[in-house]
């Protein structure tokens, strides 16, 4: 009996100590799961972005000519110019051989316009001709015609009037063909006239971009090339359109910042946005401005690359001609939101399921479900407006029970 009893109370130790092992087990894994109390604390939304320095106001310099011409000469950057100074030179060889083209088609043209013209004039002679011995034939019909029945037969009387019905219709014939080679040889010359002004005006546009090859600068100043839609300045070897804007010349007393927003971070972007500004080569100073103006839609600013950008552009407060140049580089800083007192949470604190956000509220040892219902967030946080209050502990990652599958949910 006594062995039995010590079996026994050997056994219930056994299994107390068990469950005490596995409850400090369980409790030391939700001592182990980051926390985070709830409080109200400022919240605010800001948005990076990159760019550069631009002229506010500047003096444009267009591509001349109608024609697509092809760059072969450039004036380095950053150079001052006078008024008149010749800045771009385009390549000629390609508008000389299209020009002699069109000449040499408009010689063709006029070979054969002569050549319809002897062709024409070929023909009315023959057609002269016949007219001329169509009229000794009507000569000598009338000369010997004699209807006297003492004379001549009714048959020979009869042949006579024939001769004369076949050399009036022959007349009319003539006529007619005359008349259809005049408005034959007309039609002709009339589609190769057309043929002939066509590449004469061809002709006249490459002589026009011929005296215009050199771009002269309309103003004394700095020169800028301007990039196109796609990031691109002018380079030797890329064929310019017609009004494209080549260079400007900036009025360094009014400069403003370009700004590139991530298409999926330009949320709530609105003029008078408080924007920080950092030059690249000078980090050490930061520049206030405003928000002036949002492009109306993302576009791509690299070859190649999906990318869409938001073009912002930021109206400087300050001025600083000795660190701000057109064309250098800088990151900004966009406050989209002003700090405000608001329960926030840490972004990876909140999760989401089929439509609803929850967190993993704490209550006593355990974690339970809670649906919550969140407002605006920035790169850190995210605002509670309902299911929080201030005080509650949450955790920043699921629990040990959610990995295992045993969620307990708050009813």
């Amino acid at each position: 009996m006594i062995k039995y009893l010590r079996k026994s109370t050997i056994s219930f130790l056994f299994f107390l100590g068990t469950l005490s092992v596995i409850l400090g087990c369980a409790e030391q894994e939700n001592s182990l799961i980051p926390e985070y109390a709830v409080e109200k604390s400022a919240f605010d939304i800001t948005v990076t972005g990159f760019g550069e320095i631009e002229a506010a106001q500047a003096q444009r310099i267009n591509s001349p000519g109608t024609r697509p011409m092809t760059l072969a000469w450039l004036i380095p950057e950053n150079t001052v110019v006078e008024q008149g100074e010749v800045i771009a030179r385009f390549d000629a060889q390609q508008i000389l051989k299209e020009s002699r083209t069109e000449e040499l088609e408009m010689m063709k043209i006029q070979q054969d316009i002569v050549r319809s013209s002897a062709a024409q004039s070929q023909q009315m002679r023959e057609v002269e001709s016949d007219q001329v011995f169509v009229r000794h034939e009507f000569d000598f019909v009338d000369r010997f015609a004699i209807d006297d029945l003492r004379i001549y037969s009714q048959l020979e009387i009869i042949d006579t009037l024939e001769n004369r019905d076949f050399l009036e219709a022959k007349n009319k014939f003539l006529d007619w063909k005359e008349s259809s080679i005049d408005q034959q040889h007309g039609s002709e010359m009339a589609v190769l006239d057309i043929k002939k002004q066509g590449h004469a005006t061809k002709f006249q546009r490459h002589q026009e971009a011929l005296s215009s090859l050199e771009v002269v600068s309309p103003y004394s100043g700095l020169i800028i090339y301007e990039k196109d839609r796609r990031g691109e300045k002018p380079a030797v070897g890329q064929t310019i359109f017609p009004g494209r804007v080549i260079a400007q010349i900036p009025n360094l007393d009014a400069m403003q910042a370009k700004v590139y927003v991530l298409a999926n971070d330009a949320i709530d972007l609105a003029a008078e946005q408080k924007v920080e500004i950092r030059l690249d080569a000078f980090p050490d100073k930061t520049f206030s401005g405003k928000i002036a103006n949002v492009a109306g839609f993302p576009r791509s600013i690299e070859r190649g690359n999906p990318i869409t950008y938001y073009e912002v552009t930021v109206s400087l407060d300050k001025q600083d001609k000795t660190v701000m140049q057109p064309g250098r580089k800088l990151t900004a800083t966009i406050h989209v939101k002003a700090p405000s007192e608001t329960l926030v949470v840490p972004i990876q604190a909140l999760h989401h399921a089929n439509g609803t956000s929850y967190v993993y509220l704490k209550n006593g040892n355990e974690y339970i479900q809670r649906n919550v219902e969140s407002g605006r967030k920035n790169l850190y946080s995210v605002e509670i407006t309902q299911g929080l209050e201030e005080g509650d502990v949450i955790a920043l990652s699921p629990p040990p029970q959610v990995l295992a599958g045993n969620t307990n949910k708050e009813i």
